[in-house]
């Protein structure tokens, strides 16, 4: 009778492992290039959930497929089509930045694919597309709260804003910013520009500082960021400054910045200091100490919930590998309690969910408060 009950044991055992297959996650991120230290950080988020999160609820095993696009756009498309063509996955993350994850949203709706945009705030990300969603809040949704925040926590009045001519991101989140903070009874005194990879912004703040406004609005990425901050403070400008959810997200804004850039405020995604209010929250927060030593990366707290959405909605499908399914469930969620807060999807597929504010003290961020949609 024993032998008889092992063999059955073994049977369902063999069958339950025949029947367990491999479905695969596409991850298109800047590894390299200018932007690798964002798409290291975002990729970190990712494997790491996969490791706490490996299989579906029906054994299946979860392969991440990871392509680096080298900061660019030919190779963000590139590695796009690849991902849905020869690799075939099922749904695919990426791919950080709004202008380059712009390359790769026609090839999803062609190809029936959901791609899921962890950090692309760019209002266009989702416009037009059935199978695009993001987990960040939207440059719109940024810029309304930078505004508010300046004009009536900080009192300014009057604000200079600099943007990033050859960042999508930063030219959207300006606009939106300049139209609310006019709307709420402010005065933008100048918009200045500034080029991704510049260096030297003394003439610009120079300019700047002969304006004396309140603020400086600098919604850009760190290096940039962290130079504007000490060429600021050797011309003696005392105006408070405002950045975005790119500007405190990469050491270097700290380590090159180093005490220039205390009391910077700036509008963020998630704050590794703020109250962790679910249980994955501090369920990822936890393992990600212990992983990598130091607190989470607000890209990887995004990337993790990307993660975390196309699980979800894999394990709603009764073929997970199923794409068109995926989506469908992707775009169904509703108040999903995720590493970087509660988010649900509106029916654009993109995410109502909370921002943070940071300020900068003693070299690290601080959290400040939450504003919720």
């Amino acid at each position: 009778m024993k032998k008889v009950i092992a063999v059955i044991f073994c049977l369902f055992a063999f069958y339950g492992l025949s029947f367990a297959k491999e479905v695969k996650i596409g991850v298109v991120l800047p590894m390299s290039g200018p932007l690798g230290g964002y798409g290291q950080a975002t990729y970190k988020g990712i494997e790491l959930m996969n490791k706490l999160s490996p299989k579906l609820k029906n054994g299946d095993t979860v392969k991440i497929v990871l392509l680096d696009n080298k900061s660019g756009k030919i190779e963000t498309a590139n590695a796009m089509q690849r991902l849905v063509s020869q690799d075939k996955v099922s749904a695919v993350i990426g791919a950080v930045t709004s202008s380059n994850t712009l390359a790769i949203t026609g090839i999803a709706d062609k190809n029936k694919v959901p791609l899921i945009a962890p950090t692309a705030t760019n209002v266009l990300i989702t416009k037009g597309r059935k199978y695009v969603s993001r987990i960040c809040f939207t440059d719109s949704f940024q810029g309304t709260v930078g505004a508010n925040f300046a004009y009536k926590t900080l009192k300014a009045r009057k604000v200079v804003v600099i943007t990033d001519i050859k960042n999508d991101y930063s030219i959207g989140i300006s606009k939106v910013f300049k139209h609310a903070f006019k709307k709420l009874g402010g005065k933008i005194l100048a918009v200045e520009q500034i080029s991704q990879g510049d260096t030297d912004f003394r003439a610009i703040l120079s300019h700047v500082k002969n304006l004396k406004p309140d603020l400086i609005y600098i919604p850009f990425y760190s290096s940039e960021a962290a130079l504007i901050a000490l060429q600021s403070k050797q011309l003696g400008i005392k105006a408070k400054f405002l950045g975005s959810d790119g500007m405190a997200s990469e050491p270097v804004f700290f380590t090159s910045g180093k005490d220039a850039v205390n009391g910077f405020y700036s509008t963020d995604l998630y704050s590794n200091s703020s109250p962790k209010t679910t249980k994955l929250s501090k369920v990822f927060a936890k393992a990600y100490k212990k992983a990598y030593h130091k607190g989470v990366h607000p890209f990887a707290a995004m990337s993790a919930d990307a993660y975390n959405f196309i699980v979800h909605a894999m394990n709603a499908c009764k073929d997970p590998s199923n794409s068109i399914c995926v989506n469908k469930n992707i775009r169904a969620i509703k108040n999903f309690k995720g590493v970087s807060g509660v988010i649900s999807l509106d029916s654009h597929g993109n995410a109502v969910r909370s921002a943070v504010i940071n300020i900068v003290k003693n070299g690290k961020d601080k959290y400040l408060t939450t504003v919720n949609p």
